[in-house]
């Protein structure tokens, strides 16, 4: 998929600005959309792209409404989402939810949590799980760049289809 590789450059770009800056710029998603559209319009292909962004955007609002994201994010998933093209967005979803999760846990937990857990680890692994979500409960509120994730999923969704693609 040509398309794939086109915007691979640019969501890496975003998820690595978003990991520097925790914002995702306005540009950079406008550009992505309106270049998708443009080129799944060219292939004859516009619709897929739009079901796509549709999903991306309206699988965020959510939490974007409860507070857990900002809107840059949502407009980010929406330009993978028409990137990738419909059903390829919905596998590109699941891995970003999957590769949010593990950043959270990655940025949540930090090298003397681990080793707290490993003493706990002594009295049962119930204890060293419980050890870790005390130390990660207990800190302030961060902002987690989702950006970096979405780029994860977008790329694990081209390379390990989870619901299936359209050929093209």
């Amino acid at each position: 998929m040509a398309g794939f590789w086109i915007f691979l450059p640019a969501s890496l770009f975003g998820g690595l600005w978003d990991l520097r800056f925790r914002k995702v710029p306005n540009l950079l998603n406008g550009t992505i959309l309106l270049g998708a559209l443009a080129w799944h319009a060219y292939r004859g292909d516009l619709v897929s792209s739009a079901l796509g962004a549709a999903a991306g955007f309206s699988a965020l609002l959510l939490p974007y409404w409860l507070g857990g994201m900002g809107a840059g994010d949502v407009k980010f998933m929406a330009a993978l989402g028409a990137a990738a093209g419909w059903p390829s967005a919905a596998d590109a979803l699941l891995w970003s939810a999957l590769s949010g999760g593990v950043l959270v846990v990655v940025l949540a937990l930090r090298p003397e949590d681990w080793t707290q857990a490993w003493l706990e680890a002594a009295s049962g692994w119930k204890e060293a799980v419980r050890a870790l979500c005390r130390n990660a409960g207990s800190r302030k509120r961060e902002k987690v760049p989702y950006a970096l994730a979405m780029t994860a999923g977008f790329i694990l969704s081209h390379f390990f289809p989870l619901l299936g693609r359209v050929t093209a």
